[in-house]
């Protein structure tokens, strides 16, 4: 995901208006320090692509309520903590914190539809 991830970064790097963000999957592996090497690799500018970790729950929490997703298809039926461990989403979030789509980031062809969502939504700025 994060090589899909870095097609987006690439394709707006340098655009302060448009800021990256990659939450770790193990925040109880990942630690600050691993992450930073990790963005290495990526050659990612920290003040438009950041990776980070925290608190387990507190994360679970984020992508549940904030950025509305699991790894689940329906929590009305069942508990999602124990089952969200991993979601392939990628989010799409305005400067008004609205989210503006949901994407697969597993999936090359939902990667070029963020990356023209995105240029649309710039537009709306301009």
């Amino acid at each position: 995901m994060n090589e899909n991830m870095s097609k987006v970064y690439q394709t707006f790097r340098g655009q302060p208006d448009v800021a990256l963000l990659s939450h770790t999957v193990d925040p109880e592996t990942d630690t600050v320090e691993q992450l930073k090497r990790y963005s290495l690799k990526f050659d990612a500018d920290p003040s438009q692509w950041n990776f980070v970790t925290g608190d387990k729950m507190e994360l679970y929490k984020m992508a549940i309520n904030s950025y509305l997703v699991t790894a689940v298809e329906d929590t009305t039926q069942k508990d999602v903590m124990p089952d969200f461990i991993h979601s392939e989403k990628f989010v799409l979030i305005d400067k008004e914190k609205h989210i503006r789509g949901s994407y697969d980031g597993t999936k090359e062809n939902e990667v070029k539809k963020l990356i023209e969502d995105i240029k649309e939504l710039r537009k709306e700025y301009e």
